[in-house]
């Protein structure tokens, strides 16, 4: 029997009952894009109404909604899908993506929603019972789309609770689906495109819940989509935490589709087959938007067949199809494509874990214990309390904040106490916490509508606190039943009819009670129970729970040995509750320290209360223990407890003022820290004549170093500042270097550093290069645009030990491919690092380590390069898991979902209304080098807030706004003003800009431009169209997906010849050579400084010459007639550079050099589109009034 069949016999199904056998016997094939086909029809407003009069009156167009075609051109709907059969898919999807009520309320048509799904469905039947042989049954599968609302995102984002749809909405409108389509006689159900956890769970509920109604059952198929390169769906999701948070509903299927094509779905694809334990479904975009395409999408039939042959191949899929751009040509390809092939045995596996809307949290940590924040807590937490009590709920979200810095793995949720509306409350919290907060959640409340209301808020996996038996077995199995169908995990109290087991034997048998409950009646896993083996306090003095601590910790370790799948936990602070709050501190971080030793896997603590054990001296441990072991050797344990600790003071964090009493070894530490080069150049001159120089060095700064990276990479301690440490220890380093001893190290541990080939940017290198060369390591930089030749002769000149390579373009993630199996081929197997912004661990884990044998490096920033070497010098070089593996939680709260459409015929776009007519005073190309341009003019169109906080990293963190704002006046100003008059005087900012005017004319999504014997200075000339053939160039513009189906060449006119203008800006020659001699000097912080302000310079050059064109072009209603007079928003028109979101293509760049010709000045551009030096943009600059900054 094969996994498949094994996870949902087919017996149980009353519908639909040979599709396990067949999904483990072949590669099934479900049909292609309904959206596609229907787009081909070319059907008019008239179609969509329908001929019999029903929705002639309708208020509002229909054109769009393919649903209702079902009802309105039956006819369409069926060809469509007897089309697919006949090609060769033995699954079809109803047409009814959209057919909920909430859907279809954007039309005014909620109340026609069930009459679709069943004339969908039965359409759909139809066309499968014609087509139906024995040796080959068709399949209807009852489609449930995302709907165009979503249960987990804000719509407003000054309003992070605010929803437009809940869960309840949601629930009724897919429960209404289901037994619609159930009804109309569907075989299976699919819930896909999921854009949104909670949306999707709403669906299953429904299901769930029509099933249990019912007695009806039918195999459940679910996909979601993952939106983009990051590997997330829209609501944040990695594709682990999404099947952790689905797999509770036991699909048949469960897979990706949409939104990407078949190449970029892949090492998705591939991660779910080795963690889901069902099949594999994949259904992809064929490719990339094409709109010159017929579909839309850029892939043949052959194409999107091959690379889904391979998927197949490779025992990845076990049902493939297709979602937009596909057709039946592509499904008769596919049925080609993989016949014959060997399905996937589904035996993935993912350990019990929760998970949140951002990612996964293992129940069993290593080391343990998981961490569960308790401040978030009504009765625990005084703060949390009041804010609740204001009904401040955002301010509520700093407490569960504070516990994620603190370093919580989960967060838990109580909010009920006396005179409140717990359900409200619940809601209210959960809403904000499960968008917000980056962990898991844990429910916690005695009042099932309470968790209930938590659980409708929450997208990710949930874990409940808690169940037990002091109600009895009715309200135990009621709170059962709410996990199991929301998939929580669960808490389990020791608690029975009697109360609270307190003796070791007593927590063991309510413990094995609670398991053969939870396991055998109601089928939880083991490994989603953890047992709260309960814990009283020992600082009492009541003689029934002086030994408390044992009993329980005794019991932890029996059960884990009876059980050693669960987990088990405890609330903590209940062992020292009573006793003075400086001493709970140690008794806590003691006991738990017990705990752990015996079994235990979590505890409910607040995190910010637990001492490391090596903050803890011999004596206070002494104490505790005492305490804890009832020991009376030395009289009551409990007196001297309280004793020893009377004087106890809290723990506090060392103060500047107390450096005077600092060991020198802590001097030395905190002024690198501080980066203060004048105290501690005078320090370590005095300290050499009493420390060995080569201790000061590779000990004291060296560690120093290690703590410096420790608090960049937990964000405590900003760019500018790592950068003034790096020079600091440079500084330090070169003035003891006389007294160090003068051989070499045998084998100074190397890097041979470099950006890859193709791409010009080393500002990220250039750090590494700095860090590591400050922790000890020897680097070998060879620069940009570095060739694989490169590395390998610096490789073997030096006999180096590793080779990094950097870049910041997605292209260069395909060098560095490329570059590992030349590498292989080659024989070399050194320790590969790798970093920068467009690498993502799938693609690493996907795409590099199966070509390389080599150790591979995923290098998150320039301290994981430290990581990494210490690890190649200590010869562990295979261990290469590093903070860039796991998986990276980014909030996408703000992102608000769009409708996403098929893009209409060109003639069916509105445009924006017709520009008013221009002419430029001259056509042509101007260039001006620094000396035609004023300096002081261009430095005076500068973002100082875009320089201060993004370009050189100075941000407010924790301080309040008038100390910033006072920080940047007295110390960021002064820095700025220094270096501008440097720039200036010393003649470093030579600046380069070039404009000109062209004659265009626009047509769909292409600017066609002419030459000057097609200028024009009215508009009669203008219009004397010339033949398209006649273009020097022409620009392609990608369009928006949704509405209005933007794209830049809309902005010019198609009746009659206009003007376009193109820039270039750069800040020059100069600056470039002027920074590499700063970084060598090893002046870190103003090379950094410098790279920014020359990044500035040139974006505020483009700034002058945008405002020069609209002058020339006289569009300046609401600004100043000079270049003197600054003014960077609400300007007419637009200016679009090459790789922004509007024009995402940077290969544009080089239709711009060959228009502007900036070669004469020296500005290059690489083979990968990049401009050198790095300090320059270029653009395309429109005049229309209506443009604007836009995503396509």
């Amino acid at each position: 029997m094969t996994a498949t069949q094994a996870r949902t016999p087919a017996k149980q199904y009353t519908r639909g009952q040979d599709f396990p056998r067949l999904l483990s016997e072949r590669i099934l094939i479900l049909d292609g894009a309904m959206g596609t086909m229907i787009q081909q029809y070319h059907l008019t407003e008239n179609d969509f109404r329908g001929s019999d009069g029903r929705f002639t009156e309708h208020p509002i167009d229909l054109k769009g909604n393919n649903e209702l075609l079902s009802i309105t051109r039956p006819d369409v709907i069926r060809e469509i899908h007897e089309s697919y059969l006949e090609a060769g898919a033995d699954i079809v999807e109803t047409n009814t993506f959209g057919a909920t009520t909430i859907a279809q309320d954007d039309y005014q048509l909620g109340f026609l929603a069930d009459e679709m799904n069943v004339a969908s469905a039965r359409i759909a039947r139809a066309a499968c019972d014609k087509y139906s042989t024995p040796d080959k049954p068709r399949f209807v599968a009852g489609a449930l789309g995302p709907t165009p609302k979503t249960a987990s995102i804000s719509p407003d984002v000054n309003d992070p609770g605010a929803r437009n749809v809940n869960f309840e909405a949601l629930r009724k409108a897919y429960y209404d689906q289901v037994a619609a389509l159930v009804e109309g006689g569907v075989d299976l159900l699919l819930v896909e495109t999921i854009f949104d956890t909670l949306n999707a769970k709403a669906a299953l509920f429904a299901i769930d819940e029509y099933f249990d109604n019912t007695g009806e059952r039918l195999p459940l198929m679910i996909s979601g989509t993952v939106t983009d390169a990051s590997g997330r769906i829209l609501s944040g999701q990695t594709v682990e935490a999404f099947w952790n948070s689905l797999r509770h509903a036991k699909p048949i299927t469960f897979g990706l589709n949409c939104a990407l094509g078949a190449t970029l779905m892949r090492p998705y694809i591939a991660e779910l087959a080795k963690i889901c334990d069902t099949a594999i479904s994949c259904y992809p975009n064929a490719g990339l938007p094409n709109p010159m395409s017929d579909t839309g999408f850029d892939e043949t039939p052959d194409m999107t067949s091959r690379l889904l042959n391979e998927f197949s191949k490779d025992g990845l899929v076990n049902l493939v199809g297709g979602c937009c751009g596909t057709t039946p040509e592509h499904v008769a390809a596919l049925v080609k494509a993989v016949e014959g092939i060997t399905p996937l045995k589904p035996c993935g596996f993912l350990k019990a874990s929760l998970a949140s809307l951002f990612g996964t949290m293992p129940l069993k940590q290593e080391p343990a214990p998981l961490l569960i924040g308790e401040r978030s807590n009504a009765t625990g937490s005084k703060a949390f309390r009041e804010l609740l009590k204001a009904n401040d709920y955002e301010g509520t979200l700093s407490v569960g904040q504070q516990q994620v810095r603190a370093g919580a793995h989960v967060i838990d949720v109580s909010v009920g106490f006396a005179g409140r509306d717990e359900r409200f409350d619940m809601d209210a919290v959960a809403a904000l916490y499960s968008q917000k907060v980056a962990l898991p959640l844990m429910p916690d409340s005695t009042q099932i509508y309470a968790l209930e209301a938590a659980l409708k808020q929450i997208g990710g996996r949930a874990i409940i606190n808690s169940v037990n038996l002091e109600d009895g077995e009715e309200k135990f199995d009621a709170v059962c039943k709410l996990a199991k169908k929301f998939g929580a995990a669960l808490v389990c109290l020791v608690i029975d009819e009697v109360g609270m087991a307190k003796t070791k034997e007593d927590k063991l048998r309510v413990g094995e009670r609670i398991f053969d409950l939870c396991v055998n009646r109601h089928g939880f896993d083991p490994h989603d129970l953890v047992f709260d083996m309960l814990t009283f306090t020992i600082g009492s003095g009541d003689d029934e729970y002086r030994t408390a601590g044992v009993e329980t910790m005794e019991a932890i370790r029996e059960f884990q040995i009876l059980h050693p799948e669960v987990g088990t936990t405890l609330g903590l602070s209940n062992i020292s509750f009573g006793l003075d709050q400086k001493a709970r501190i140690y008794l806590n971080s003691i006991y738990l320290d017990h705990c752990v030793r015996a079994g235990l896997t979590s505890a409910i603590v607040n995190v910010k209360h637990i001492l490391p054990l090596n903050k803890i001296s011999a004596e206070d441990r002494t104490a505790c223990d005492n305490l804890i072991f009832n020991n009376h050797e030395n009289g009551d344990p409990l007196f001297a407890f309280i004793e020893h600790f009377s004087n106890v003071e809290a723990q506090e964090e060392q103060t500047d003022e107390e450096y005077q009493k600092m060991e020198p070894i802590k001097k030395v530490q905190k002024l690198l820290l501080d980066g203060d080069k004048d105290r501690l150049l005078p320090l370590v001159e005095e300290l050499r004549h009493s420390v060995n120089p080569e201790i000061i060095v590779n000990e004291w700064l060296i560690d120093g170093m290690k703590i410096i990276g420790e608090l960049f990479g937990s964000g405590q301690m900003q760019l500018p500042f790592v950068l003034q440490s790096a020079e600091t220890m440079k500084a330090t380093v070169d003035a003891l270097n006389p007294y160090l001893p003068k051989q070499e190290k045998d084998s100074e541990t190397t890097l041979i550093l470099g950006t890859v080939k193709g791409d010009v940017h080393d500002v990220g290198k250039n750090l590494v290069d700095i860090i590591l060369s400050n922790n000890g390591f020897k680097v070998v930089n060879v620069g940009i645009k570095a060739g694989l030749d490169t590395f390998v002769d610096k490789l073997q000149e030096h006999n180096a030990h590793a080779i990094g390579m950097s870049g910041l373009l997605v292209k260069s993630t395909a060098v560095m491919k490329e570059n590992l199996e030349e590498l292989q081929r080659l024989g070399i197997k050194v320790p590969v690092l790798l970093g920068g912004a467009a690498l993502t661990k799938n693609f690493i884990d996907e795409y590099c380590r199966p070509f390389y044998d080599g150790p591979i490096f995923y290098c998150r920033d320039a301290f994981d390069g430290v990581v990494s070497m210490q690890r190649i010098e200590a010869g562990d070089e295979n261990n290469t898991a590093l903070a860039a593996d796991l998986i990276q939680i980014i909030d996408t709260s703000d992102r608000v979902e769009e409708e996403v459409v098929e893009i209409p015929p060109y003639e069916e776009i509105p445009l924006p209304e017709k520009n008013t007519f221009l002419f430029p005073p001259f056509w042509g190309r101007i260039g001006k080098t620094a000396e035609k341009l004023d300096k002081e003019l261009i430095f005076k169109w500068i973002n100082h807030r875009v320089l201060f906080r993004q370009r050189w990293g100075y941000k407010r963190g924790k301080q309040d706004s008038s100390a910033f704002l006072k920080y940047e006046e007295e110390v960021v100003e002064p820095t700025y003003q220094a270096l501008k008059a440097e720039l200036i005087d010393k003649d470093i900012f030579d600046p380069i800009a070039i404009y000109a005017y062209y004659p265009c004319i626009s047509h769909d999504n292409k600017l066609y431009i002419f030459d000057r014997k097609y200028l024009f200075n009215t508009l009669e000339e203008s219009k004397n169209i010339p033949p398209l053939s006649e273009a020097i160039k022409i620009l392609e513009f990608p369009r928006q997906k949704r509405k209005p189906f933007r794209c830049i060449a809309d902005f010019f006119a198609n009746d009659r010849l206009d003007v376009v203008a193109f820039t270039l800006a750069s800040a020059g020659l100069k600056i470039t050579d002027y920074e590499r001699g700063l970084y060598n000097k090893g002046e870190f912080t103003k090379y950094y400084q410098v790279h920014g302000l020359g990044v500035e310079l040139a974006e505020a050059l483009a700034e002058v010459l945008h405002k020069q064109i609209r002058l020339d072009l006289d569009i300046v209603p609401k600004e100043g007639h000079t270049l003197n007079d600054v003014q960077m928003k609400q300007y007419v028109g637009c200016r679009y550079s090459p790789g922004y979101a509007a024009c995402p293509d940077l290969a544009m760049n080089r239709d711009i050099f060959d228009l502007l010709n900036p070669e004469e000045f020296g500005i290059e551009l690489s083979e990968t589109f990049q401009m050198h030096p790095e300090q320059t943009t270029c653009a395309i600059v429109v005049t229309h009034k209506e443009a604007n900054y836009y995503n396509i």
